[in-house]
This record gives structure tokens, sequence and C-alpha cells, in this order.
């Protein structure tokens, strides 16, 4: 892998590029807590990680992964033993980043 996923500090707009089926613990356990865990103004997401991939040649990506329309307050995204998150970016390139990312350190795990 040829690229680092780090917490992003400045908000950016996304959209959504893809999926990745996982627990909210083995997020939790690979990209760390989510940087939003209070329900957005229109109710539609209650759990959002931002996150940002840098490759190595300097490119940056944001990313951000969330939960979609539950209405619950984030209470089945959390407490489900599989949930499939949205993956949000400005290329589905980024999809792909985070899946490979999250089953190379779910294998170190």
């Amino acid at each position: 892998m040829n690229y680092e996923i780090k917490p992003r500090t400045t908000f950016v707009s996304t959209s959504l590029q893809g999926y990745i089926e996982a627990s909210y613990a083995d997020l939790v356990k690979v990209f760390g807590h989510p940087q939003c865990t209070e329900t957005s103004g229109d109710g539609k997401v209650d759990i959002e990680w931002e996150l940002k991939i840098m490759e190595d040649d300097g490119q940056v990506y944001p990313i951000t992964i969330y939960n979609w329309k539950d209405y619950d307050g984030g209470y089945h995204a959390m407490s489900s033993e599989s949930y499939n998150w949205h993956i949000g970016g400005t290329t589905k390139l980024v999809s792909h980043y985070i899946n490979e990312y999250f089953e190379s350190e779910m294998e170190v795990a």
C-alpha cells in the first residue's frame, strides 16, 4: 500500500462512492473513534468518520464513513454485528482504499 489514512480536520463535502461491511467496534479498532457522533440537522447521519487518504505522491482524497437514514440515533449501526456503512469521497477510488486498508488492518489485529 502506497498511502496513509489519517483523521481530517477540515470540512470537505463528499458523496457516496461505495460501502464497507463491518461492525462499529471493528471500524473503531481500525480508524479510531468517529469524529461526529451527533445526529445531523436533517437526521440522516448519526455517526461519521472524517478521514483523508494521503498517497505517496502527495495526492490527498477526503473520505467519510457514515451510517445513512437509520433515524435511530445510530443505535442500529453501533449495535449490529455487521452493518453496511456508506463511504463518501470525491472519487470511487476511496472505496477501494478504505476496504483494502480495513481488511489489511483486521488481518493484523
